[in-house]
């Protein structure tokens, strides 16, 4: 059974949309093991911010390590490499070095963690004793952040993800490309403080 068609052509973004993701209400439902208690939105928060479209994967991981909501984490991008980017809508790909410069300009400490030369997937990246703490990460095509517990556990959190455990299923195969330990910022204050208390 067939779409029926509707007048009219729609705009290229809404295309790009349509490809891109699900409405939130049909995306996939929020993990079980949220991670509220650092002060983090979850991914249907932020397809909220969307819309209630799926949002894209490099806005998504700047608007959680920022703080900012999705559109501003957008605006973010547009200010800091205006010839990179579209004057509006969609961003569809973003940079790495475009995410850390807003990390920058939000004035969120980070430091680059050395990877081998032989890239090693996220999962194995978790489980050869990653030091706890919050991560933004690059892997394969996809940006997220990473919250690592130690001892080999850590959850991910992205645009169809909140704190997911890492596994194969969730990226846990995808190799990692690149990798920064946030050293400040939101979810490294709240998580301090909801330790504290």
């Amino acid at each position: 059974m067939g779409v029926p068609d509707q007048p009219g052509a729609r705009a290229e973004h809404e295309d790009l949309r349509a490809d891109a993701g699900r409405r939130a209400g049909i995306a996939e439902a929020a993990s079980p093991a949220q991670d509220r208690a650092a002060g983090l939105r979850s991914h249907l928060d932020l397809a909220g911010e969307n819309g209630g479209y799926t949002p894209w994967c490099g806005p998504a991981a700047l608007a959680l390590a920022t703080g900012r909501d999705y559109r501003a984490a957008g605006a973010l991008l547009r200010r800091l490499a205006p010839a990179w980017y579209p004057e509006d809508g969609e961003i569809v790909t973003a940079y790495w070095r475009d995410l850390l410069a807003g990390l920058e300009a939000e004035g969120i400490p980070y430091e680059a963690l050395d990877l081998p030369e032989q890239r090693p997937n996220l999962l194995r990246l978790v489980r050869d004793g990653l030091a706890p703490g919050w991560y933004l990460v690059r892997v394969t095509d996809h940006f997220l952040l990473l919250r690592s517990h130690g001892f080999g556990l850590a959850q991910l959190h992205d645009n169809r993800h909140t704190g997911a455990l890492v596994t194969a299923r969730t990226h846990g195969r995808r190799k990692v490309t690149h990798v920064v330990r946030l050293l400040g910022g939101p979810l490294v204050e709240a998580t301090r403080e909801a330790e504290a208390a």
